[in-house]
């Protein structure tokens, strides 16, 4: 996997996942899991920072190791 894909599969990652699961609720941005979360503009989109290098970190590591 090259880095391209893997930065575009943790931004994927890093912004569906904060927002599926708060939404407008809250419940993400108050737990340990806000930190590292920005909210862009007003709407309810939520973009976790650790979460995106994590999964493309770890996409990349993974399916690098799987491709030996």
């Amino acid at each position: 996997m090259k880095w391209v894909t893997a930065l575009f599969f943790g931004a994927i990652l890093g912004g569906l996942l904060p927002t599926v699961i708060d939404g407008q609720s809250g419940v993400w941005a108050d737990g340990w899991t806000g930190w590292g979360t920005v909210r862009p503009g007003n709407g309810g989109f939520l973009f976790s920072i650790p979460l995106f290098l994590i999964a493309a970190i770890g996409a990349r590591m993974f399916f690098n190791w799987h491709d030996r």
